[in-house]
């Protein structure tokens, strides 16, 4: 089988860059039959190593383009012309991405979806990005022999949203944490203790809340520091700090209370992402709408409690392992800070119940089943 698979949005820092990288990192790892056609396109990225380094593979061929994601997006999207045959030659599967959905020749097209953000959430999206992801949909309906969905939860909005999708061209396959963060508990106690003490002098943290992730609307940071902020005047003497980490999105930003409680990271390089999860006091996750919601896992993984909501995706990846809260509702937020940081058993029962979670998701297991997605979709 020739599997073709669109890694172009790896360079971009995203949710989707860390999927794409990932999952064909781990196909070739545990594929070495298949053979693998890497499609990247981009004017100005260049191709990224963890995608360059996979030519190692006998299995694995990379075809590398110039064609920034715009002009793909009108030659594909808008006029739907040019099938992928022509950039990688012939494939009997072509996994897409969110950005395009090109047409084929005879290649059979599978798509991961991701979430529904441009569909429920238009008013904090450019209409741009909306287009977009509306055009690739309306192709990938018509064509795609088979998609993937990134939890139930997502699941349940695309039936909802393009009924006419039959259940069993749908497949939910989950997310996973990079396997540094189950690496972090196999170091010794002083290694760990070192990188923690980095973290808290780099970012001038100390006792703190960690936060993560794009801030936008429906990360839902403004509710997080009001409840925050009741939190402390409750309680002025405590020394618990709210770190926001996360590269600015769109929207109205954060206004953090002038007394340097609250700490706008920014965005956070990959290399001390794990070490900034671990020194947390808790993960706050109180997003009004993930399609996976990545940070809960990466937290649990590392020993770190969570607090996140209770609903769209998140209950579903969180489990039992967390305090699950109204995310509309600040005192239930208020509340649930005041449990975390005021009760020592509580965060070592949710830490062991996390490991116990976190421990369901890896990304050998996602290649495994998006492997036998393609297998089945071959022999279809």
């Amino acid at each position: 089988m020739i599997i073709g698979i669109d890694v172009s949005a790896v360079p971009y820092g995203t949710g989707v860059s860390n999927y794409t990288s990932n999952l064909v990192r781990n196909l070739v790892l545990i594929d070495h039959r298949n053979q693998y056609k890497l499609f990247f396109s981009s004017l100005r990225q260049p191709l990224p190593p963890e995608i360059q380094e996979l030519t190692k593979y006998k299995n694995v061929k990379i075809y590398r383009h110039y064609l920034p994601p715009t002009l793909l997006s009108y030659l594909w999207n808008d006029l739907h012309i040019f099938p992928v045959e022509m950039f990688i030659g012939r494939c009997d599967v072509f996994h897409t991405w969110d950005w395009t959905h090109p047409p084929t020749s005879r290649a059979k097209t599978i798509t991961t979806v991701h979430d529904f953000v441009p569909f429920l959430f238009p008013e904090d999206q450019h209409p741009r990005t909306i287009a977009t992801f509306k055009k690739k949909l309306s192709h990938a309906v018509r064509e795609c022999v088979h998609f993937i969905c990134v939890s139930q939860s997502t699941k349940n909005d695309l039936t909802r949203i393009f009924p006419g999708i039959k259940a069993e061209k749908i497949s939910v396959i989950y997310e996973a944490a990079e396997k540094k963060f189950d690496l972090f508990h196999k170091l010794s106690l002083k290694e760990r203790q070192s990188k923690i003490a980095k973290i808290h002098q780099q970012y001038g943290l100390s006792n703190f809340i960690l936060t993560q992730g794009t801030r936008e609307p429906r990360k839902n940071l403004s509710r997080l520091i009001q409840a925050f902020t009741l939190f402390k005047r409750a309680h002025p003497a405590s020394k618990v700090e709210l770190a926001i980490s996360g590269k600015y999105g769109w929207g109205e930003d954060v206004s953090p209370p002038g007394d340097n409680s609250v700490k706008v990271l920014g965005y956070i390089p990959e290399k001390d992402l794990v070490a900034l999860h671990a020194s947390a006091l808790c993960l706050a996750y109180p997003s009004t709408y993930e399609g996976f919601g990545l940070p809960i896992i990466k937290s649990m993984k590392v020993g770190t409690p969570v607090i996140t909501s209770n609903l769209s995706s998140l209950a579903e990846v969180a489990g039992q392992a967390a305090l699950l809260v109204n995310p509309t509702s600040t005192k239930e937020l208020t509340d649930a800070i005041t449990k975390i940081v005021n009760s020592p058993t509580l965060r070592r029962t949710l830490i062991n119940r996390g490991y116990r979670q976190a421990a369901k998701f890896s990304w050998t297991k996602t290649a495994q089943e998006t492997l036998s997605v393609y297998t089945k979709v071959f022999n279809s």
